[in-house]
């Protein structure tokens, strides 16, 4: 069915803009018409008509070729080599007017006008050639026997049928603004009725309709008698043309034809298939598996071996196995495997046994294996089904080591330079530390203080009281020990054997090893006192004036300058004047005098501030530093364990695929690991998988037939299968490549194609994360099944930009179910792939049951759709033709072509119409694709 109405594209059998649009004359579409048009014009200057005078417009024999400027579109491209030979070529060009541009007539009443210029299709065959001719301004095309004319070329009195133009508009009101407008928003058309055969080569030619301009393209002499002939307009050619016959070109291309059937056709032949017997399974005979088994095991025991994608009836769980042969093959397989594990664990310093691996060991950290427990670390080492999987992943990764390989150090770029940098780190600590403990620790609390004092401003502590760190020197304020103590040039003065010591020495006495000047600054004490009389203070002036009227300093407060009485008389003089001493008089309260004022303002200020009643406090001796408690801080942090870790990890920078340098308990003999990486590989992993062979991916595939369609369902448990024994063998290649890795990433986590998808995402999430989960557990993992389309057709290896998605079902109020279509409801593939030879499948985020509709809903319906592209024109694969070889108007049209309401051999337009083909769509519920 079509797939939505048409763009709003106006289809017009001509279109003449200028001076052509005066021309008179109809065209009578035989050969008794002039080939040149003339008109009469007049000139008018200041009101003033001049005698008119007559124009000839140029005509077909004025042209020797066409600006390739002009053409915008060839169908087909040049050089396709799978062109629908139902379909017919055609040129569009810039101008709407092109075709008709040097055509010396006007349409008639129907429309019909010829164009001046046509396009033919002509096999390549022998008699068929194309190349240059002695003095002719264009190329030129010969035909010669064997070949015909009347097969090769197509018949001229039928030239208006097919020439058309086209405008962007939705109807004729719009059609003169569109015309006007825009170049972008009309163009014409020139189609050729060839009828193609398939797989066959065909050479297109823009050629002259008239012979005028076939004799102008030539380079042949043209008389002004023959452009007034009166079989001027006579065609360039009849289908009783003799041979040879030459046809300049003013422009061609080559394309060849692919096997027959076009979108529509291909789709029309798809039919929903039920699930063949047997699809997405194949059996496998474990009885001679390569190691000894009990006696009494059975000669023959078939499981059935899945694929990744399974019919949707299948269940999730996995075929159940029969006890009797299941409990006695796991058991010997469980001891083969589990025997490095157990070497290891008995006798560590042992050599290593070689076995069997045990996929996912290093992800799950465990080396043993049991049967019986639903872990998937066991289901998947002991079920030779899941075996068998992951084997196929490890014969990927040894098929692709190289490249992939090259990919990994290509990932890891500095890595190497990194870890050399680590190395040499640990290093550093494994030295750091020993001289650290030898020497360091071993200091007595001051010597510690002297000498790691140029730290103080680094390490930083916290008080249970604080809320943020402090460092040494600022705890270190305000404290009777100051920093100067802790200085170097300290440290020089007063170092054991230094000046401070030999001068003690000098004068007989000994240096005390526990009261040393630093203790004593700490506690407080001065080394000497200055002389009571040296100090120039309030009590000494007092005690020297006995009778002066002073007060002691600690009564002189705030609160007293305040509330003394005013003081008129004071004054402030300048150093060396005089002072007026006025005469004792009544005491009369009187305001301070402006000095007075402003000394009593900076007197109260400043006592606001110091408060001599605070003396005792304010030179109370300051707390002295805790020694030990000070050493053991300066220790802690200077370990090289803290410091080197803290420099690993400001100066190596690590991504999501690597582990940062971090102190471990697994590394606590060293302290700074190197950076162990793990790769990502982002490419689809059913790829390789499929190369290897395609009956991996899907069992039974040979049983799908031709032009069907199929319903499956993915199989998680493979997948996940698959992609530990991935993951499992590209950690032992990194490995034994010397890639840093502990074996524990997740390389690959991609099996689907979603390059595709809205938002794509891994199917399994990292495998040391999986813990105790069961193998294929739905609730743990990233995605869930998903429902498949499967479809076996050439249609999109034919059509590769065909659109596939899902629409849900709608039931009306009659019970009858449709595909919505509603456009924000369609949901897109999630994935995507294909298989040799024109095998293609499409993933769904639904599952098989809300599909099909099993759930109670609706359903889905999936949509194949042609992708919309520019008109393109023909007819359906199956119309008859008669075998002719280009479709003539006078016969009428062929049986079984649809009008719509289109009238056949009207004029360009009504042709284009008809023959016009609209992009195609079907929608298959999925409920049809199950097995009945």
């Amino acid at each position: 069915m079509p797939s939505g109405p048409a763009a709003n594209l106006s289809l017009l059998p001509w279109v003449r803009q200028g001076a052509a649009a005066s021309i008179s004359t109809a065209d009578s579409l035989g050969a008794g018409q002039h080939a040149v048009a003339e008109l009469s014009a007049v000139l008018s200057v200041n009101g003033s008509a001049a005698p008119p005078v007559t124009v000839r417009l140029r005509g077909p024999a004025d042209v020797v070729g066409i600006d390739a400027n002009q053409i915008v579109r060839r169908d087909p491209r040049p050089g396709s080599i799978d062109f629908e030979p139902n379909y017919f070529a055609a040129i569009e060009f810039d101008r709407p007017d092109f075709p008709w541009l040097f055509t010396p007539a006007r349409a008639d009443a129907t429309g019909k006008l010829r164009p001046w210029l046509c396009l033919v299709v002509v096999r390549k065959q022998e008699g068929v050639s194309i190349g240059p001719t002695v003095d002719a301004p264009c190329t030129a095309l010969q035909i010669a026997a064997p070949a015909s004319i009347a097969a090769e070329l197509p018949d001229l009195v039928d030239s208006w049928a097919w020439a058309h133009a086209q405008a962007a508009a939705a109807d004729a009101a719009q059609v003169g603004s569109a015309l006007a407008g825009s170049p972008a928003l009309s163009l014409s058309r020139l189609l050729c009725p060839r009828i193609l055969r398939a797989d066959t080569d065909y050479i297109a030619c823009v050629v002259p309709a008239f012979e005028l301009g076939r004799k102008a393209g030539l380079g042949l002499p043209v008389a002004d008698t023959e452009l007034v002939a009166a079989n001027a307009l006579a065609p360039a050619w009849t289908p009783a043309q003799k041979l040879p016959f030459l046809l300049p070109v003013y422009h061609h291309w080559e394309f060849r034809t692919g096997p027959g059937g076009d979108f529509e056709s291909l789709v029309r032949r798809l039919k929903p298939q039920p699930v063949p017997e047997g699809l997405g399974r194949r059996p496998i005979d474990i009885a001679q598996p390569g190691f000894g088994l009990p006696a009494e095991f059975p000669p023959h025991v078939e499981l059935g071996l899945e694929g990744a994608l399974l019919p949707m009836e299948t269940p999730d769980a996995p075929a159940p196995w029969a006890e009797e042969s299941a409990k006695p093959f796991q058991t010997a397989l469980a001891d083969i495997v589990n025997a490095p594990g157990l070497s290891e664990v008995a006798d560590p310093d042992a050599d290593p046994l070689l076995a069997p691996p045990v996929y996912g060991r290093w992800h799950a950290a465990r080396a043993i294996v049991a049967r019986g427990i639903p872990r998937w670390l066991d289901q998947l080492n002991l079920d030779p089904r899941s075996r068998t999987v992951a084997a196929f992943g490890t014969r990927v990764v040894q098929e692709h080591q190289e490249p992939l390989m090259a990919a990994a150090w290509e990932q890891a770029a500095d890595l190497q330079r990194a870890n050399q940098r680590m190395r040499q780190l640990q290093l550093s600590l494994a030295v750091g530390t020993s001289l650290h403990a030898r020497h360091f620790a071993n200091l007595g609390a001051e010597t510690l203080l002297r000498i790691g004092s140029p730290a103080f401003a680094r390490i930083r502590t916290i008080a249970a009281d604080e809320t943020a760190p402090r460092t040494l020197v600022a705890r270190m304020e305000g404290r009777a020990l100051p920093l100067a103590a802790t200085s170097p040039a300290m440290r020089r003065i007063g170092r054991e054997r230094g000046p401070f010591t030999r001068r003690i020495a000098a004068q007989g006495l000994t240096r005390s090893t526990t009261m040393t000047w630093v203790a004593k600054l700490n506690l407080g004490m001065t080394f000497s006192a200055p002389a009571a009389t040296d100090q120039a203070t309030v009590d000494a002036v007092r005690v020297r004036l006995p009778n002066a009227n002073i007060r002691p300093y600690r009564d002189v407060t705030k609160t007293l300058i305040d509330g003394l009485v005013g003081r008129p008389n004071f004054q402030v003089m300048p150093e060396g004047a005089p002072i007026n001493v006025p005469a004792i008089s009544v005491m009369i309260l009187m305001p301070d005098s402006p000095s007075a004022h402003e000394f009593r303002l900076a007197a109260s200020e400043h006592l606001g501030r110091i408060d001599p009643g605070r003396f005792k406090r304010i030179f109370a001796p300051a707390a002295g530093m805790a020694m030990d408690e000070l050493k053991a801080t300066v220790l802690a942090q200077t370990r090289p364990r803290q410091t080197l870790v803290a420099v690993a990890r400001a100066m190596v920078s690590v991504g999501a695929g690597a582990v940062a340098p971090v102190d471990t308990p697994a590394s606590a003999a060293v302290g700074i690991d190197t950076i162990m990486a793990a790769p990502t590989f982002r490419q689809p992993m059913y790829e390789p998988l499929r190369d290897l062979s395609q009956d991996l991916l899907l069992p039974g595939l040979q049983t799908v037939l031709p032009d069907s369609v199929i319903g499956l369902k993915t199989n998680r448990r493979f997948v996940e299968a698959y992609m530990v024994g991935l993951n499992v063998e590209m950690a032992r290649e990194l490995l034994w490549r010397g890639f840093p890795t502990d074996q524990r990433g997740t390389c690959f986590d991609q099996f689907w194609d979603v390059r595709g998808a809205p938002a794509p995402r891994p199917d399994i999430g990292p495998l040391h994360l999986w813990a105790d989960r069961p193998l294929a557990d739905p609730a743990t993992a990233p995605v869930r099944e998903q429902f498949v389309m499967l479809m076996r057709s050439a249609l999109l290896k034919r059509y590769p930009n065909a659109i596939v998605y899902a629409v849900p079902g709608v039931v009306d109020a009659n019970g009858v179910r449709s595909p919505s279509e509603d456009a924000g409801a369609e949901v897109q593939p999630a994935f995507s792939g294909s298989m040799q030879p024109d095998v293609s499948f499409f993933g769904f985020d639904f599952t098989a049951a809300h599909a099909t509709g099993a759930d109670g809903s609706a359903g889905h319906y999936i949509v194949i759709q042609e992708h919309p592209t520019e008109p393109r024109f023909g007819l359906d694969e199956d119309t008859p033709t008669g075998g002719a070889s280009h479709l003539g108007v006078s016969g009428g049209p062929p049986a079984g072509l649809p009008l719509d309401g289109l009238q056949w051999g009207r004029n360009g337009a009504h042709m284009a119409g008809i023959v016009r083909q609209l992009p195609v769509r079907i929608a298959i519920h999925a409920s049809q694709l199950v097995k009945h």
